[in-house]
């Protein structure tokens, strides 16, 4: 085991090479786990904890081909729900557990670590054999449901097949899961309803979905594609290539045609899907600044949310409101002017925007942020070590500490200020803006 981070190539230009925010192992001695399994599995997991232990801040586990088993997986969630491992598991955004023999043991201690999580973002527990056993697969879609998890892996897990696909689905209702992979674990066309009643549904609310190498065959992704065409309006990025396309009926040159149309109307749908999603997710957060300061500066109504008391408010934000003639119309002629700023949302987004706007308790929490030493005379700035049920709603993820964050100067970068990105997109999926929807 050694320490070690790769978050760029150096065509980026990122330096990360010494951060200490992300714990990365590689695999044990070939030997040891060729004669024990068990004997890999127990000084993989020692000496990850060992590491853990020794961080003030871990943001990123990366444990793939690690050999922890369901035995070592088991060990390591016990650590992480540990008080040793709270402050692990209160900052904890990605981990990685590829090709670790991952079985049903295992996948259970992931569900427990995922249960009521509100900083995991990304998991990948792909070329894993897991399980088929629907109480368990239902545990663990239990626990993601109840988490905010954004990305979730399967990949290249032969095992899994369509019993699992079958157990999986109907119970995903988690409104924050925006990536889904599923690619090569086997799936065949019996699953095909499964997935087209999923994308139609309000339960999804993806922006990526990769199926492919499986065998979904022509006619079942053409089914899959047709359902996004006509009633998802969330997916911006799909993939459902067959392997075995080729083997379903009808000439080379009419299964090629027959693809390209079927591509032609993907792309157009997922095009669609994009260009409103963009609309919807920047009109509501202009109308939350629109509103934020109309409502606030002026006091809240009694027709928005609770009174609050007149101490929370200034003498002239009170003086404002009664001159302001705005503030005599009904709530209603307000949504009526308000409808203007953000054309693309909905009647009932517009209402919850406006409403969360004016509710004064939504304001974040301003505070000083504590000391945490690392490595001797370092300091760095750490969040405070709340727990996760104690966290204000909409706060986002864990923040880094400000060294941490990248400061290039790419507008497009994909690491700036992620924690400011995760917090806004909390947001939008807490109001129900996150995707375009249908209805005054």
């Amino acid at each position: 085991m050694r320490e070690r981070v790769r978050f760029f190539t150096k065509k980026s230009g990122h330096k990360y090479d010494k951060d200490p925010a992300t714990v990365c192992s590689t695999a044990v001695n070939s030997g040891i786990r060729s004669i024990s399994p068990r004997l890999a599995s127990r000084m993989s997991v020692e000496a990850i904890v060992r590491t853990i232990r020794r961080r003030g801040i871990v943001h990123r586990l990366y444990l793939g081909n690690s050999c922890l088993g369901d035995s070592g997986c088991v060990r390591l969630f016990d650590f992480l729900n540990s008080p040793a491992g709270r402050p692990c598991r209160e900052s904890l955004t990605e981990l990685f557990l590829t090709q670790n023999d991952i079985g049903p043991h295992g996948l259970l201690a992931v569900a427990g670590f995922m249960k009521d999580n509100t900083v995991l973002r990304e998991l990948c527990l792909s070329g894993n054999p897991l399980t088929r056993d629907a109480d368990v697969i239902r545990e663990f879609v239990t626990s993601l449901n109840s988490s905010r998890l954004c990305t979730l892996q399967l990949l290249h897990s032969n095992s899994l097949s369509d019993p699992f696909v079958q157990a999986f689905l109907p119970g995903l209702t988690t409104p924050y899961l925006r990536q889904l992979d599923m690619s090569a674990i086997n799936m065949t066309r019996a699953v095909v309803p499964i997935i087209v009643d999923y994308v139609r549904s309000p339960r999804c609310h993806l922006e990526r979905l990769q199926c492919n190498a499986n065998s979904l065959s022509l006619l079942g992704a053409r089914s899959i594609i047709d359902a996004i065409k006509k009633s998802n309006h969330t997916l911006g990025k799909v993939n459902v290539d067959d392997q075995h396309m080729d083997e379903h009926g009808g000439g080379a040159e009419e299964r090629a045609i027959a693809w390209q149309e079927g591509w032609r109307i993907l792309s157009s749908a997922t095009r669609r899907n994009s260009g409103s999603r963009i609309t919807v997710k920047t009109e509501a957060t202009a109308l939350l600044r629109y509103c934020r300061a109309l409502y606030l500066r002026s006091g809240q109504r009694e027709s928005l949310n609770p009174p609050q008391p007149a101490s929370l408010f200034s003498r002239e934000s009170l003086r404002y409101q009664k001159s302001c003639l705005f503030f005599k119309l009904p709530f209603e002629i307000h949504l009526e002017i308000l409808t203007f700023l953000a054309p693309a949302l909905s009647y009932q987004q517009l209402v919850r925007v406006v409403r969360y706007a004016a509710d004064i308790t939504s304001l974040p929490r301003v505070g000083h942020e504590p000391m945490v030493k690392h490595g001797g005379s370092k300091a760095i700035v750490a969040r405070d070590r709340v727990s996760a049920v104690e966290r204000q709603p909409f706060e986002g993820s864990w923040r880094p500490p400000e060294w941490w964050e990248c400061h290039c100067f790419s507008f497009n970068c994909s690491a700036l200020r992620r924690w400011k990105r995760e917090r806004r997109d909390i947001w939008l999926t807490e109001v129900g803006c996150d995707t375009w929807e249908s209805g005054y």
